[in-house]
């Protein structure tokens, strides 16, 4: 087993900020093996009430999922708006 997974993580709208080059649309990571997607979130100082839409693939996904090798994983702030 590796002692380490590499994931590609997109970060929309006002997360974009939290990107450490605010001219990429992304970010590769490293994390220790067994790292979860909490464990993103803590690493790219992304406030956990603000990481909202947690997308792996075309799957959603929690903070507690595992990271795998590979993953795209797509982080979105809450959604507001629409007809009241």
């Amino acid at each position: 087993m590796a002692d380490s997974v590499t994931i590609s993580v997109k970060l929309f709208a006002t997360l974009k900020k939290y990107l450490p080059d605010a001219q990429a649309e992304s970010v590769q990571l490293t994390l220790p093996a067994g790292a979860t997607v909490a464990d993103v979130i803590d690493a790219l100082k992304i406030p956990h009430d603000h990481a909202s839409m947690l997308v792996a693939g075309d799957s959603y996904v929690e903070k507690s999922t595992l990271l795998t090798e590979g993953l795209a994983l797509s982080i979105f702030p809450p959604l507001a708006g629409g007809l009241h």
